[in-house]
């Protein structure tokens, strides 16, 4: 006997219903208004984004900060964006080179952003990002590096981005690779610091010079209102002021052990077990991993001994 049309219309909805029901893919990164129209993109506990991006609404369109580590994450944010607003996407900014920053870009190509970076990134994204990798990297890896897009528009001078009547202030800084950028709304009072700020996780110093990165972020500090600006940093959760001084002073006592150890004679191994105990205890609040701190020495080491191989900017 067939079913009755009614029963199985019935059960059609039924499962219909039970998919819908169904929680959707949790997103890369968790969503944080830190000011009006403007959204910090913060990693999820997964890290599967891989680093932290940013979203500025304006009257008449959208600036993105940042594109993640893959496209999947960027196309997640993509959508977020047209959750919040039916206003273009026109810009993505990179606040430098490194593959967990711009591995997603061209998902926000795709939905009609205009790629803005440093010059020196258009010259390195698709070489220096495979050599950071070592022999650590894929074939997969590899080849979509060497796919990555390369920025639309690109400056080593400040300039100033408008979205309507929304000002957009992006600002050349030296610290981390040699080709970073930062992004201000003014009228929000928030600051996308990129990697030249990290929120109780060591940072990248492959690229680094701390000399010139604390200065840099000395200057955070001297903005206008700045105990109230929320700094979205590269890694980590949104930071304020104090997040900034503890930053600074991450990286100066960071310097001071090294370089003590180094007083004493301690290469690599012995100089590592002599520094990470002390930053730990320092910075208890931190999430200081083997990895992390034996890099940090080691490039630090470069640094204190002239050493370090830091990208050389290359011709248009």
């Amino acid at each position: 006997m067939r079913p009755a049309k009614g029963l199985i219309g019935a059960f059609a909805a039924l499962l219909t219903s039970a998919a819908s029901a169904q929680p959707a893919s949790p997103l890369p990164f968790v969503l944080k208004q830190v000011g009006p129209g403007v959204y910090a993109a913060i990693d999820g506990p997964d890290h599967k984004a891989g680093s932290n991006a940013g979203i500025v609404i304006g009257d008449d369109g959208v600036l993105v900060v940042d594109g993640f580590f893959t496209v999947e994450a960027a196309r997640a944010l993509v959508g977020e964006i047209h959750r919040l607003t039916p206003k273009p996407i026109r810009y993505v900014v990179n606040t430098h080179y490194h593959a967990d920053h711009t591995g997603g870009d061209q998902a926000l190509k795709d939905a009609g952003a205009v790629i803005i970076a440093h010059r020196n990134v258009r010259g390195w994204v698709r070489t220096n990002n495979i050599n950071l990798f070592g022999d650590r990297i894929t074939p997969e890896l590899k080849a979509r590096i060497e796919a990555l897009p390369l920025p639309d528009l690109v400056t080593d001078k400040d300039l100033t981005v408008w979205l309507g009547n929304r000002k957009v202030v992006v600002k050349t800084v030296l610290g981390h690779t040699g080709g970073d950028l930062t992004i201000y709304v003014p009228d929000a009072n928030v600051l996308f610091a990129g990697d030249m700020l990290w929120r109780r996780i060591p940072p990248n110093l492959i690229d680094g010079s701390v000399k010139e990165w604390s200065a840099t972020d000395a200057d955070f500090l001297k903005l206008p209102d700045a105990a109230h600006t929320a700094f979205v940093p590269g890694h980590g959760d949104v930071a304020g002021a104090q997040d900034v001084a503890d930053f600074r002073a991450y990286l100066a006592e960071l310097k001071e052990l090294v370089g003590a150890g180094r007083k004493r004679g301690l290469k690599d191994d012995a100089l590592v077990q002599a520094v990470a105990p002390k930053m730990r205890a320092s910075h208890p609040d931190w999430t200081i991993s083997d990895r992390a701190i034996a890099a940090e020495v080691k490039y630090m080491d470069q640094e204190l001994a002239g050493a370090k191989k830091r990208p050389v900017p290359v011709a248009d």
